[in-house]
């Protein structure tokens, strides 16, 4: 597709078609012009099979490609492949990502390769580059493409995924500092986002920062599978509550408190913690907490990557879907993965993640045990508390529902066009 940007007098044209989102009764309200939109986007990211935000990003291209033509730029090699535990991508072969319409998919930007970088910076047609940032290791990568962006007069908008980042130190903050310089405009996930933002930042104006939550991330090769059917293949009984904590295993998200509470909830209860994810950390130290424990009738590990056409064996066959993050401030992918699913979740009290659950009982108070552990028990022995949190997850779907974050997502680029 030959895309071309557009002039001055064609962005002003083009804001007039843009739909408009009313946020005081948190509805789409269609303008009454014409639905020809002619504006281009460029945005930067990552799809499938590169691991990581791809379904995000996905998600956000499909939405999006239904009201503006989008200009993707994604990568073809992210990371060397000893910095991403597992790799870098995933082999599943039941997985194709469908063709997306009004879209032109260009993965041709390589860790190693600046002149696919230069190609990126150059030869973006967008008027508006929309850059997804996340992982501090492409901040090279980054910091060329945009700041070629700015040299050709293009307005950069950053989409801030960890506006603290995981692992804290002075680089990482640094490096955070030289991307959102090229900043026009910012989005975050969450209002403690956009607090940390402002406070970690004191020269970003607070009206340049717009607050879009997360969109759910629908499950993929969904064959409806059963709870029993989950489970057989899981090898789990029937008889057990089942917590699963699910992705990426890192210090941040808490499985050791999730451990830890494991002791008091098996004396409560006959349940078991599924683990499923690809270990960050050293797995020893957990493991250690299993056998002082006594858990290892407790525990079910699949340990290494879930490919895309597993991940519904897991969330059908749990209880209850359990996010004991020690710290975090934003919103949680793993959370929008759930929410498809209807499923309950018990969170902590930190970043967005209690925006994922609708009562207070399903929300822990961080890296404490105990209270994960009386929350999590409390219910798991309450069916009609269990029923009415998968009643919470259905209704949180329309709220983020990816036509509304498209919406409010086309409002940030008519405000920076203006």
């Amino acid at each position: 597709m030959d895309l071309q940007p557009l002039s001055t007098e064609q962005r002003w044209a083009c804001l007039e078609t843009f739909h408009c989102f009313d946020y005081r009764s948190n509805r789409t309200v269609l303008s009454d012009k014409t639905e020809t939109k002619n504006a281009v986007i460029t945005l930067i990211g990552t799809l499938p099979p590169i691991k990581g935000l791809s379904p995000y990003c996905s998600e956000l291209l499909r939405a999006l490609s239904k009201c503006v033509k989008v200009e993707f730029i994604g990568f073809k090699s992210i990371y060397p492949e000893l910095l991403y535990p597992g790799g870098t991508k995933a082999n599943d072969q039941n997985y194709r990502l469908p063709r997306i319409e009004n879209t032109s998919i260009k993965n041709l930007l390589k860790w190693y390769n600046p002149f696919s970088w230069l190609w990126a910076g150059f030869r973006s047609t967008g008027d508006i580059v929309h850059a997804q940032w996340w992982a501090h290791p492409l901040a090279p990568v980054y910091f060329v493409i945009l700041l070629i962006a700015k040299l050709r007069k293009k307005k950069v908008i950053i989409t801030i995924h960890n506006v603290l980042p995981h692992e804290k130190s002075f680089p990482n903050t640094f490096l955070n500092r030289m991307i959102l310089c090229f900043g026009d405009r910012f989005i975050v996930h969450s209002k403690e986002n956009k607090e940390s933002l402002i406070k970690l930042y004191n020269n970003l104006a607070e009206e340049k920062i717009s607050v879009i939550p997360h969109g759910i991330l629908e499950p993929v090769c969904v064959k409806g599978i059963s709870k029993e059917n989950a489970r057989e293949y899981l090898k789990i009984s029937l008889d057990k509550k089942v917590i699963l904590c699910f992705g990426n295993i890192r210090y941040y998200k808490g499985l050791d408190t999730m451990l830890e509470s494991m002791n008091t909830i098996r004396t409560e209860i006959d349940a078991l913690l599924l683990i499923a994810g690809q270990p960050w950390d050293n797995w020893k130290k957990y493991e250690e907490i299993i056998i002082a424990n006594h858990l290892i009738n407790n525990v079910v590990k699949k340990l290494g990557f879930i490919s895309p056409s597993e991940v519904e064996y897991f969330f059908s066959a749990c209880d209850l879907v359990a996010l004991p993050y020690k710290c975090f401030d934003a919103q949680s992918g793993i959370a929008a993965l759930t929410l498809p699913f209807k499923k309950p979740m018990i969170v902590t009290k930190v970043g967005g993640l209690p925006d994922f659950v609708k009562d207070g009982r399903a929300i822990a108070k961080p890296d404490n045990p105990k209270d994960l552990a009386d929350k999590a028990i409390n219910i798991l022995k309450d069916e009609a508390l269990l029923l009415k949190l998968a009643r919470d997850s259905t209704g949180l779907l329309e709220e983020f529902a990816w036509d509304n974050i498209a919406e409010l997502t086309l409002k940030v680029y008519e405000d920076t066009l203006r």
